[in-house]
């Protein structure tokens, strides 16, 4: 090599040691543990909802909403601690408290503006097919 070589070498070698060193990256959060509610079709099993009334929580963070006479409707749903959720529905947000009952029961108590509202469901027997409307 040549001096002049040399010397650049040296003087990049001199600047590195000589920099502040970078931070360490970020430690990346460990994946929330799945939710068992997650994945799965819930049929509503309160006789008073409107037939056909489903959640499906996709783990992409889509809530699937739909019954056999309404339009379906896509929001975005996301956890905020263990055991509450919350999605948008038009200009409302909509929070709930999730109850894994058993692995084939779901309960929902949503917080809503002037009271709380519980929604039972049930995991969809496959296959299902809405009932003609009367």
């Amino acid at each position: 090599m040549k001096g002049l070589e040399i010397a650049a070498i040296a003087a990049l070698v001199a600047a590195a040691c000589s920099a502040p060193s970078a931070p360490p990256p970020a430690a990346t959060p460990a994946p929330a543990a799945p939710r068992a509610f997650v994945g799965k079709i819930w049929l509503s099993s309160d006789p008073a909802a409107v037939l056909g009334t489903m959640r499906i929580f996709l783990a992409d963070g889509t809530l699937v909403m739909d019954s056999c006479f309404e339009t379906y409707r896509l929001a975005r749903w996301e956890a905020l601690d263990g055991r509450r959720v919350a999605w948008q529905e038009d200009t409302a947000r909509i929070e709930a408290e999730v109850d894994e009952t058993t692995a084939g029961e779901l309960r929902l108590r949503l917080q809503l503006t002037q009271e709380v509202q519980e929604e039972r469901y049930r995991v969809a027997d496959v296959p299902f097919v809405c009932p003609d409307a009367r």
